[in-house]
């Protein structure tokens, strides 16, 4: 059982009941779910991730208001939850700086992409990490009495103007260009092997970026981009070259990984065959927003 259904069945085992029993004016007010930093927050804990952060425990949300009406109240009934729970302890750390018990919906947003709200202005959008986006979407949320948190997370995962997502997109494949087609043969034809491979590695990395941007999902810390290949929607062919150039090889498997993974990417762009400096120029070209297209080529916001 992972960390998600771990919590979901504990808080429906013990927790709804406690909640309703305890503190009846939350009902309609609240939402309930697990949410945040971590990788059981994204599905991905397993057997080695289980020395931390795993434990049978869940968020109630408030807004700044009901915090202070019900906030004491709920948090006095979370901590009268069972202490184990299918085997696994509750440690019952609680509040802000908690990924369990009870906080704010607010207090979570701003401690995962620093703001509370989901932003209006793409030049904002901009300014967002991929990876703080992916903590605010991830986990999953059992219950949202006002929708208190299901709208923002919703906003920011799917709210991001088209073209803010022309610009990291375009800029991500133009430095794939310029690292696998440029700077890799390059630094070899000069005999410096570790920059060949920094190139390499600096392809892996806008490429899995660019991924991410093609199949509409927030890009996660850099430990779970690989894992999270597997999961998105298109490209997830893409994993098994991705790897092969991060475990390093000749010269020639390093050219045709980059070669194939360039392909899926145009191909799934519906411009196969066409090179993926000439698809970032086409794209950075039909931004409308002046403010975003006046960037240069190569500026993709935030990492």
């Amino acid at each position: 059982m992972n960390g998600i259904e771990l919590s979901e069945k504990f808080y429906l085992t013990y927790g709804r009941e406690l909640i309703e029993a305890a503190v009846p004016d939350a009902d309609g007010r609240i939402a309930v779910g697990i949410a945040g930093q971590g990788s059981e927050c994204f599905g991905y804990d397993d057997e080695f991730s289980r020395d931390h952060d795993y434990e049978p425990g869940f968020s109630i949300w408030l807004s700044d208001e009901d915090d202070i009406k019900l906030g004491v109240k709920l948090a006095r009934a979370y901590r009268s939850l069972p202490r184990e729970f299918e085997g696994v302890k509750l440690r019952l750390k609680t509040g802000e700086g908690s990924r369990y018990g009870v906080s704010t919906a607010n207090g979570f947003f701003r401690s995962t992409v620093g703001r509370i709200d989901v932003p209006t202005d793409p030049l904002e959008w901009m300014a967002l990490p991929d990876h703080a986006i992916a903590v605010a979407v991830n986990g999953k949320i059992f219950r949202d009495d006002s929708g208190l948190m299901t709208r923002r997370r919703e906003g920011f995962r799917y709210g991001m103007p088209e073209d803010v997502r022309r610009q990291k997109l375009a800029a991500r494949l133009a430095l794939m260009e310029q690292a696998g087609k440029y700077n890799y043969p390059r630094m070899l034809s000069r005999g410096d092997e570790p920059a060949a491979r920094l190139a390499v590695y600096e392809y892996v990395g806008h490429a899995i970026a660019a991924v991410y941007l093609v199949a509409g999902e927030p890009r996660p810390y850099y430990k779970w981009q690989f894992r999270g290949l597997l999961d998105l929607p298109v490209l997830t062919e893409t994993y098994a070259p991705l790897s092969l150039l991060v475990k390093g090889g000749d010269d020639e498997s390093t050219r045709n990984a980059i070669d194939l993974v360039d392909s899926m990417l145009a191909a799934e762009l519906g411009a196969k065959g066409t090179s993926l400096g000439q698809l970032a120029q086409e794209m950075h070209a039909a931004i409308t927003d002046r403010r975003i297209r006046e960037l240069h080529l190569m500026e993709y916001g935030a990492d």
